[in-house]
């Protein structure tokens, strides 16, 4: 099949890789040049596990061309994958995606060909049918039916395991503008997953609604893992570990994300969670759900600080084991490490970092110290806090008994 992508950063650089690999013809665009290049050169700024390699296997499939108009010449599908970032209120803008259908639709304008624009980019219900329907039509001059298609397609991914998500989804989401659009996408999938997946096809504003409230309950069963930890914290000598692991076995619950640890953190659950209240807001329906878990969130962050405090001399030095937001990725959005930290020096207290996957948190009025080794980590500070789970969490132990410091696991590797 012959697709292009429009977008190549964390998650459309991969995408296009598999497709390449995976027997598509696949021209990828980026509006960024020195990207472009980066990506031709292979010098990616990013750390994504397995994707080197694939862009290594995906060189004779995979073209980076210049203009969209060159990645549209003859594709069948064309997978939007560009930001759509959150404003002050919790809605996404749809300025960057109508930019991209801007260029498709002046690009196929007056072609014959049969196509579906596929957007991956999570969007806010009512925008796939609604402006970017419009956009799509007004600059191709065209109408969405027999011979241009429109489809919602967002992925369910995590930042270091993107190619592997890719390959064994839970299941492909399709809001599709008619069957023949929707069929054109999910065949373009099956060739990157390595496994059956069930579809689930429907339409757009369904599948857009579906996109954030999946992202929400997740949100939310974190969130009350994290409310029992606190109270286990608080009544002393209770495992909260033996307290989830009871309540999962419990077959309307399973154990999956019923992990008490740090607050959830990362592109894509704070923000989800945030654009389902703003969508109830705009609806003038109630949206406690959604604003009592961005709250519960916050005040995670907030009792792990008072926790650590509790436990340590006025103005000890702290130190935290977690900069970037999960492992396997250095990006730093939302980081749960970095919040407490924040959080903790608000409070009178110096605070040391050091990550191993090598992220360095942005210094807010110079309240951040990163550290360049795990051992100058531990041996200068007072108390240290692993605030996400370790690669190898046994040498960080070591050293925690060797200079015998007092710590805080979140994660309860040792």
């Amino acid at each position: 099949m012959k697709v292009a992508v429009v977008g190549l950063g964390k998650l459309g650089l991969p995408l296009a890789a598999l497709l390449a690999t995976s027997g598509n013809e696949v021209r990828g665009y980026d509006l960024s040049p020195s990207h472009r290049d980066a990506i031709k050169f292979g010098t990616i700024n990013f750390k994504e596990p397995r994707l080197g390699d694939l862009l290594m296997d995906a060189r004779e499939s995979l073209v980076v061309v210049d203009s969209i108009s060159e990645a549209m010449n003859g594709v069948e599908v064309v997978f939007v994958i560009v930001p759509t970032p959150s404003m002050p209120s919790g809605e996404f803008t749809n300025e960057f995606v109508i930019s991209a259908l801007s260029e498709i639709g002046t690009a196929i304008a007056g072609r014959n060909q049969r196509i579906v624009i596929d957007i991956v980019s999570t969007v806010m219900p009512n925008s796939c049918a609604g402006v970017l329907s419009q956009a799509l039509e007004e600059f191709s001059g065209r109408k969405i039916g027999e011979d241009l298609g429109i489809c919602y397609n967002p992925e369910f991914i995590a930042l270091g395991s993107v190619i592997h998500d890719m390959e064994y989804p839970d299941m492909h989401l399709i809001g599709q503008s008619s069957d023949w659009a929707g069929e054109l996408v999910q065949s373009a999938l099956k060739t990157i997953t390595r496994r059956e997946v069930p579809a689930r096809r429907m339409n757009l504003t369904e599948a857009e609604l579906v996109k954030i409230a999946v992202n929400n309950y997740v949100t939310m069963k974190i969130s009350y893992a994290n409310m029992l930890y606190q109270a286990a914290l608080t009544l002393e000598g209770v495992d909260i570990d033996t307290v989830t692991n009871a309540i999962g076995l419990d077959s309307r619950i399973g154990t999956k994300y019923l992990r008490a640890a740090a607050p959830y953190g990362g592109p894509c659950f704070p923000r989800d969670t945030r654009a389902l209240s703003f969508l109830y807001g705009k609806l003038g329906l109630e949206n406690s759900l959604s604003e009592a878990t961005d709250l519960a969130n916050k005040n995670h962050i907030s009792f792990i600080s008072k926790f650590i405090q509790k436990n340590v001399l006025k103005g000890a030095t702290i130190g935290i084991c977690g900069v970037s937001y999960k492992t396997g990725t250095q990006v730093i959005e939302e980081s749960p490490g970095v919040a407490i930290g924040k959080k903790l020096a608000e409070n009178g207290h110096e605070i040391r970092f050091w990550d191993d996957e090598q992220a360095t948190p942005v210094e807010l009025e110079n309240m951040f110290y990163a550290e360049s080794s795990p051992e100058s980590l531990v041996n200068e500070v007072d108390f240290v806090v692993i605030t996400r789970p370790l690669t190898n969490p046994k040498p960080f132990y070591d050293l925690l008994n060797k200079y015998e410091k007092p710590f805080l696991d979140l994660w309860r590797q040792g």
